[in-house]
């Protein structure tokens, strides 16, 4: 934002910001004169001021340095004052990016006060169990990108889990990037979705991205040459937000390829598994494909899943019952198995702890 911004624009910025609710207030030279935060934007008719004038000047603010160094100086002011992102600055004091309260104390919160927490568990897990066989480098997938959203928040975590365990992790994202497909029977549950539901601009998500890798087609094809055309590092999370049945049943007959493209144990994180679509969508997707399978299997089969918890599924409310959502969360989180796998048990060995 420049000085003479009208701060209604400060507003929505800050609003929409899942990660890192601050808005940069900047001179004709593009040097940092000011921030604004939810406080600023929530306490003044906007309508009447601009940027300049409401931001805070006296700031604080982090000098360009390695990761470790900005880390650990983050920590430092996070503890002292309740603030939620900090902008890094170069030294002729232009703003170059932000760091958030959240990944100074990453470990320590992920469970309950940031966005999509189970895609920080997971991650979390997938690397402890790759470090525990000797593997460095591991990728992580959603299945079903739409706005792009959780795509963004996967992307983050997984560079502050590399950070955490030295276990480096590639991001990958699939979207047909039309919404979702016409169902083709009563399996693709047309009585909750229609064709083109979650349709988003896949170039306008792409612009979000850091250095995730966005694959756009059909789910249907696109997962048949994805190991071929990409050799990814061992699968060590897979997230499956495709709403109906034929996609979901793409996306694990993937798990039927090698086994060098997989961790022999890792968790899949299912969107769309509710108690009232027993016999359709991912539920009867999972359900065949345990029957299918004699050596990979995918646990828990059942929903195990209660939809009271759905309505605590927001990040103001689990910020005050972290316990509700983890368990509306956590329920549809499975295991994928692969029994076959050499490393399968190899774990057993180590002293590492998850």
């Amino acid at each position: 934002m420049r000085i003479d911004t009208p701060a209604v624009f400060a507003y929505y910025l800050v609003q929409k910001s899942l990660h890192y609710p601050l808005a940069l207030v900047c001179d004709d030279e593009d040097k940092l004169v000011g921030v604004i935060g939810k406080a600023e934007i929530a306490s003044l008719n906007l309508n009447k001021y601009n940027c300049g004038e409401i931001c805070i000047k006296n700031y604080i603010y982090l000098n360009d340095a390695n990761e470790d160094e900005i880390y650990s100086e983050a920590r430092k002011h996070f503890a002292e004052k309740h603030i939620l992102t900090l902008p890094i600055v170069d030294d002729s004091g232009k703003p170059i990016r932000l760091f958030a309260r959240f990944q100074a104390f990453f470990l320590e919160q992920h469970g309950s006060v940031i966005h999509k927490p189970h895609y920080a568990r997971a991650l979390l897990q997938a690397a402890h169990l790759a470090k525990s066989i000797g593997r460095t480098h591991i990728s992580a997938i959603e299945f079903g990108v739409a706005s792009g959203n959780g795509l963004v928040s996967m992307e983050i975590y997984a560079r502050e889990v590399q950070k955490l365990t030295g276990v480096n992790i590639d991001v990958y994202g699939f979207d047909a990037g039309k919404g979702l497909f016409p169902p083709a029977d009563y399996r693709d549950c047309p009585n909750s979705w229609v064709s083109g539901d979650y349709e988003a601009d896949m170039d306008e998500v792409s612009k979000r991205l850091f250095y995730a890798k966005l694959i756009v087609g059909d789910i249907c094809q696109t997962t048949k040459t994805f190991l071929c055309d990409y050799n990814p590092h061992p699968i060590g999370f897979i997230s499956v937000d495709v709403d109906q049945y034929h996609p979901t049943v793409a996306i694990l007959n993937m798990l039927f390829a090698d086994n060098k493209y997989f961790l022999p144990t890792f968790p899949i994180f299912f969107d769309d598994i509710f108690d009232n679509l027993e016999f359709q969508g991912e539920t009867l997707a999972v359900r065949e494909f345990n029957e299918q399978s004699k050596t990979i299997k995918i646990a828990p089969e059942h929903t195990a899943f209660d939809e009271m918890y759905r309505y605590w599924d927001t990040d103001k409310l689990a910020k005050f019952y972290p316990d509700r959502y983890e368990k509306f969360s956590m329920a549809r989180m499975k295991w994928c198995h692969r029994f076959d796998n050499p490393d399968f048990s190899s774990y057993r060995s180590s002293k590492h702890i998850l």
